[in-house]
């Protein structure tokens, strides 16, 4: 079993667009567990950590400036 990993990038959500646009860009990457804080503008997600530059690429990508803050490996029991 994988090591899994949460990811934070720091970004803005301009509207309800782009958070549906969001949902669906991490949703083909297969990206379940998400949050997203309005205040912090934090987007922090989970994932094995060979997907980190794929999931990166791909916000870049669906037109997300996405300024990498933190990468935590989580135990395997936690997730």
């Amino acid at each position: 079993m994988a090591l899994i990993y949460q990811i934070s990038f720091r970004t803005r959500l301009r509207n309800s667009v782009a958070i549906q646009k969001l949902h669906d860009c991490l949703k083909k990457l297969d990206v379940k567990h998400w949050t997203y804080d309005f205040q912090e503008l934090l987007l922090t997600l989970r994932s094995e950590l060979p997907d980190f530059k794929r999931i990166q690429t791909a916000l870049q990508l669906a037109g997300y400036k996405c300024d990498f803050i933190k990468l935590e490996n989580l135990q395997k029991s936690t997730f």
